[in-house]
């Protein structure tokens, strides 16, 4: 069973969901807007709905696709008239969905092995001609600091992360410890970690014509160090 079938439970999804203020996702949603693709999106992994939610409320059709039950239902209760659909993104084209841009945000890219990514780019790229690939794990952001421990607090959630990056396989590997005070959830993330030259190959093999990199919702371009990278893609 791959990882993240098991990871996002409410404990992982409660901290996530209170990680990210409001201003940070409409900033992010101000990027893709600029892009000026039509108004169909197709939001895969949607997660919890932040993407999905905030560009409806701007008139864009959505369709939110997650494998965690927990999101789905917590999207779905925020905005019962989206369409949200359980299922997991290594099959997305068995979901038959159309749509003018595409997104995988929340730095979802890279929890696949190699050919299960380079599918689901090439099914992102037949479902829609535009796709916004929100990336923090490429080599260039992530090797030249990478912390061996972290210890976070959000939504009532304690965390602990400790990475360790696996030279051989090109893979981080985070032992996650997520606490409300009452239950604690153990679990391994997996993510693999290719170059900006890497990931601009793989998804001109998937059918895009031309990939733009930024660093930034403020359209910087993506350099050695920076924190993430938005991958803008174009078939």
């Amino acid at each position: 069973m791959t990882w993240y079938t098991t990871f996002f439970t409410d404990l992982a999804n409660t901290f996530w969901r209170g990680a990210v203020p409001p201003s940070f996702t409409s900033a992010e949603i101000d990027f893709v807007e600029r892009l000026g693709a039509g108004p169909r999106v197709l939001d895969a992994p949607c997660g919890s709905g932040r993407h999905s939610i905030e560009l409806a409320r701007r008139g864009f059709q959505i369709t939110g696709i997650d494998i965690s039950a927990e999101a789905i239902e917590h999207a779905r209760a925020l905005a019962p008239d989206l369409d949200w659909r359980l299922g997991d993104v290594a099959a997305l084209g068995s979901f038959g969905v159309t749509a003018d841009l595409a997104l995988c945000m929340g730095n979802s890219f890279g929890y696949l092995d190699h050919e299960g990514s380079q599918r689901f780019l090439a099914d992102l790229a037949a479902a829609a001609p535009v796709l916004v690939l929100d990336y923090g794990c490429t080599a260039e952001s992530l090797l030249p600091s990478l912390p061996g421990e972290l210890r976070m607090s959000f939504g009532g959630v304690d965390c602990v992360a400790v990475n360790t990056y696996d030279v051989a396989s090109g893979r981080l590997l985070i032992d996650f410890t997520f606490s409300d005070g009452e239950r604690t959830q153990r679990s391994e993330c997996v993510q693999h970690v290719y170059t900006a030259a890497e990931l601009t190959r793989m998804l001109q093999a998937a059918g895009f014509a031309s990939v733009s990199l930024f660093g930034d919702v403020d359209g910087s371009a993506f350099r050695v160090g920076s924190g993430r990278l938005l991958a803008v893609a174009r078939n």
